[in-house]
């Protein structure tokens, strides 16, 4: 086994040598699917191998030896770009000075580029070109495991990790929930069976690939295996649930669904007033809103009010939808909104704020989304 081992590991050498000399800097996703192949492969590279945080913490200069200098465990500046006392800034301008100088550099990670947060340096990935390991064809794998659906994979196909569970959980794991929100959508929301690769964005595709999920087929891209298809939705499930730890958005995005909403209250209270002075509490709502704004408001905190009229604020005991409701009645006309503009932030903010309120996974754009309205809110309601 060690021979196919090594055999298989020289091979994929081979093409990652002809990519340096070309690119000069060069990325490699090295996750759970390749970790047989991953000592034998920096081995088989003939260069130098540097942990990349040591190698960006070193004030020394850096000659340059013979082979390329190959920096492995580049993931451990993929949450905000530090590793005690290292930047991936410092990182970046060793590796550019090095360039400069005619090395050869290739990066080795754990995770993919999309997993990375965009952080001073972390250009020094979009740089570099990617270079996809290739899963093992059938004369590679042990012939015991000829048969088996995940034999491509390397860790199963030369016998590293029996368990394809554990395998595929694994590599979800580490492709990170950038990529877990995507899957989320593609395979539970849009409901695609094994053809959801095609349904993904680039960055994601490209990590599936990296992480020996999905390949290249006929020009096509497909998933690795579709047998192990039902596995890996249980899979990506699992990972889902797992993710316990706050998204690096989250408190942008749920500052900023809290301003928008507050801003919009504001301006139903102020339109309220005007139009109804001292009474404006009491002629605020319909009847069916008015009793639910009161039991809510019951319930909380003014236990002895028996109607809206005795509320500090009845604003802020409306749901979303009412607020929405109520803002877009024949009382208040929108405010300064038209019925489109109502429409589209309906469309684009409610989904969001209940993925907050249910504790679900914020998706990629939902940041961008939520600046773009508290900006229109902000100049046109505040």
């Amino acid at each position: 086994m060690t021979d196919l081992i090594m055999s298989d590991a020289q091979s994929r050498a081979a093409d990652i040598k002809t990519r340096l000399k070309r690119f000069k800097l060069v990325f490699i996703q090295c996750g759970a699917a390749f970790e047989v192949l991953r000592n034998p492969l920096l081995t088989a590279l003939g260069g130098t191998v540097f942990n990349a945080a040591d190698f960006a913490r070193s004030g020394s200069p850096i000659e340059i030896p013979a082979g390329p200098i190959i920096l492995d465990g580049l993931e451990a500046f993929a949450h905000d770009g530090k590793v005690s006392g290292a930047t991936f800034g410092g990182l970046r301008a060793k590796v550019n000075k090095l360039i400069d100088d005619d090395a050869e550099i290739c990066m080795v990670s754990r995770i993919p580029k999309i997993s990375f947060a965009p952080v001073p340096g972390s250009s020094l990935l979009d740089d570099a070109s990617w270079h996809c390991l290739p899963l093992l064809e059938p004369h590679e794998c042990l012939e015991e495991e000829r048969d088996n659906p995940a034999s491509a994979l390397p860790s199963i196909g030369l016998g590293h990790q029996p368990d394809v569970d554990i395998l595929l959980r694994a590599s979800l794991d580490e492709l990170g929930v950038n990529v877990l929100t995507d899957l989320d959508f593609a395979i539970f929301e849009a409901n695609h069976d094994a053809h959801f690769i095609t349904e993904v964005e680039p960055g994601v595709a490209e990590a599936m690939r990296g992480a020996g999920l999905a390949r290249v087929v006929d020009d096509g891209l497909r998933f690795t295996s579709p047998v192990l298809f039902w596995q890996f939705k249980a899979a990506v499930a699992d990972a889902i649930a797992s993710v316990v730890g706050p998204q690096a958005d989250l408190a942008d995005v749920f500052g900023g669904l809290w301003q928008i909403e507050r801003i919009i209250r504001k301006a139903l209270r102020d339109a309220a007033i005007e139009n109804s002075g001292q009474r404006w509490r009491k002629n605020l709502f319909n009847e069916a809103i008015a009793k639910n704004v009161l039991e809510r408001a019951r319930n909380d905190v003014n236990v002895t009010a028996v109607s809206v009229s005795q509320l500090r604020d009845p604003t802020e005991w409306l749901s979303l939808g009412e607020l929405l409701e109520v803002v877009q009645s024949s009382r208040f006309k929108g405010l300064s909104w038209d019925a489109i503009a109502w429409k589209h932030f309906a469309q684009d903010i409610m989904p969001i704020r209940n993925r907050i309120s249910h504790m679900r996974l914020l998706k990629k754009g939902d940041r961008a989304t939520v600046r773009m309205w508290l900006n229109r809110v902000t100049a046109t309601l505040s």
